[in-house]
């Protein structure tokens, strides 16, 4: 059977100046402008580089849906700003947070939430590899429903099936289901989809990618042997450039998806918004495994969608959610406040966290500092392998504080005070 409880609602560098930094800063293919001081290329005879040293970036993280207070104030405040551009929105005020868990409190991955009433379906997804999900009444077309009923259909072979009413209140809470019978099952597949800007002032971050995808790889199969793991890539400019996407679907063939990476180069672009709604909208129609499969996908970018893009970018956010596409940004430098309001919401929508380079690494010109308290910082190559260790074991994987090279925010076991008496949690 069944149990169902409530609990309430708790409430990647660009080389040159910003002004210069918008994707129309071209590169040859092949090119890694900026030289050794800048690309952390290793010298060699008669002074040519030999491409980035792997685990030379650094970078911070940060997750709104734990701290979902602070990001509800942070989106008021952006949209409120009338210096930004920004007018389109994910409404989710009414965040409802889904948990499936095991009679001991273990996390169901991969049951099948359905929420409908006598005349519709609003939600049906899979469950993460910690058990949640997330349902937003008005997003989802059932703010107002009633009758609403919530059916959790567990891993073949586990558990049982039974509708329950919709627990109230309806909206801003979390809801958690015990699954009798069902078992705590890590996923035992990883579908990792990395989804590239790839115009001109992106050319540090495309070489620094390449350079770091097997240490990544490597790392993963290491604490994940028996996971099988299946790689994509989408790669994408702006209109007017030689092409506006190009996708790569899944294999697992890490050399195959490493060739394919290194034939990217960054050249294009013109202004400094770029096709990113696009690119997104790809991410659902690569091959997807079924089952009890960790899907996340890291999109790594310096810039927003067109203004005229943005609805259609969080649209294309919004058809991760069902799918159960965790989605990464790693904000590059150069990124302003409507790139990271716009990666943020992607990340939020998603279940995932939004990371961002620092200037730790003394790779580049200056980061422009996120709006964001208190996170640590580490190498971006950890860092990402870090999220994929927590998507793979169903719980946060903490940094090991030999990694963390400084934090912000003054933490204390990862949590933080503020200035007005709150907490900052990561």
């Amino acid at each position: 059977m069944l149990r169902f409880s409530y609990l309430g609602l708790l409430g990647f560098s660009s080389l040159l100046t910003f002004a210069l930094s918008g994707c129309g800063v071209s590169a040859s293919e092949g090119d890694f402008s900026g030289g050794v001081s800048s690309a952390g290329g290793v010298p060699s005879e008669g002074g040519q580089t030999q491409g980035p040293i792997p685990g030379t970036l650094t970078a911070g993280e940060w997750d709104d849906n734990l701290n979902f207070s602070l990001f509800r104030a942070y989106v008021d405040e952006h949209l409120a700003d009338v210096s930004t551009q920004s007018t389109a929105e994910l409404p989710s005020a009414d965040r409802v947070v889904i948990r499936v868990e095991t009679s001991n409190g273990q996390p169901v991955s991969g049951a099948l939430v359905t929420i409908t009433d006598p005349a519709h379906t609003f939600l049906s997804a899979t469950t993460g590899s910690d058990g949640r999900l997330l349902f937003f009444p008005l997003r989802d077309g059932a703010a107002g429903a009633e009758g609403l009923t919530v059916v959790i259909e567990p891993p073949p072979g586990q558990g049982s099936i039974e509708p329950l009413s919709a627990p109230a209140p309806l909206e801003g809470a979390t809801w958690s289901f015990t699954l009798e019978g069902a078992e705590s099952t890590p996923p035992q597949a990883l579908d990792l989809a990395f989804v590239l800007d790839a115009t001109g002032s992106m050319s540090d971050e495309i070489e620094f990618l390449k350079a770091e995808v097997k240490g990544i790889a490597d790392t993963v199969h290491a604490q994940f042997g028996d996971v099988s793991i299946h790689y994509g890539l989408i790669v994408y400019r702006d209109e007017g450039d030689d092409f506006v996407t190009r996708s790569f679907d899944f294999t697992d063939n890490l050399g195959a998806f490493s060739f394919n990476l290194a034939q990217q180069f960054a050249d294009g672009g013109g202004d400094f918004p770029e096709a990113m709604d696009q690119a997104v909208a790809l991410v659902p129609q690569l091959s997807w495994r079924d089952g009890n499969t960790a899907r996340m996908a890291f999109l790594v970018a310096d810039a927003p969608p067109h203004p005229e893009q943005a609805t259609a970018y969080l649209h294309a956010v919004e058809a991760l959610r069902p799918e159960g596409i965790h989605l990464y940004p790693i904000a590059a430098s150069g990124v302003d406040t409507e790139a990271e309001y716009f990666l943020r919401v992607g990340a939020e929508a998603t279940l995932g966290r939004y990371l961002f380079l620092t200037d730790d690494s003394g790779v580049g010109d200056s980061h422009e500092k996120p709006h964001i308290p208190c996170y640590p910082v580490q190498k971006l190559s950890k860092l990402m392998s870090r999220m994929i260790a927590s998507e793979l074991s169903g719980a946060r994987v903490p940094a090991a504080p030999a990694d963390v090279i400084r934090t912000v925010g003054s933490p204390v076991d990862g949590v933080c005070a503020l200035e007005d008496g709150s907490e900052a949690y990561y």
